[in-house]
């Protein structure tokens, strides 16, 4: 699978992340676009006009696939988890395809203890949802 990266970085406080349009190529070759958001840090809490405003504006993108890459997240709590459920409330409204990918045992193992990954598309890889 190709990947093309054209990432925007920001930091608030205790995490940060970087939004990046990228495409990979489907089982039958055919090249499928994705936003993806890499955060990185403690997803405790979410503050501010600009973040609230970037996640929204992704959620407007050409393509109908979204991927919140959590490999580089240490830490999350119930603030984080609301986040996550409402971008995913967002993204269906609009019918585009929510996943998460590249979540760390201990993520995975909050999302199974409130039943989220049940709700969540998870991945091993972002390139992934192009096979989806």
């Amino acid at each position: 699978m190709q990947t093309q990266d054209k990432s925007q970085p920001s930091d608030h406080g205790s995490f940060s992340y970087k939004i990046a349009d990228k495409s990979s190529k489907n089982t039958d070759g055919k090249e499928i676009f994705y936003s993806e958001i890499l955060i990185s840090g403690k997803l405790e809490f979410l503050t501010g006009f600009e973040l609230e405003k970037n996640f929204c504006d992704i959620i407007e993108v050409k393509s109908d696939r979204l991927v919140v890459n959590l490999k580089e997240v240490t830490f999350i709590n119930s603030l984080g988890l609301n986040f996550l459920l409402n971008e995913y409330e967002k993204c269906r409204k609009n019918n585009i395809k929510f996943y998460i990918s590249n979540a760390g045992d201990y993520v995975m193992k909050v999302f199974t203890i409130t039943r989220l990954d049940s709700i969540f598309k998870l991945l091993n890889d972002s390139a992934a949802c192009a096979i989806d």
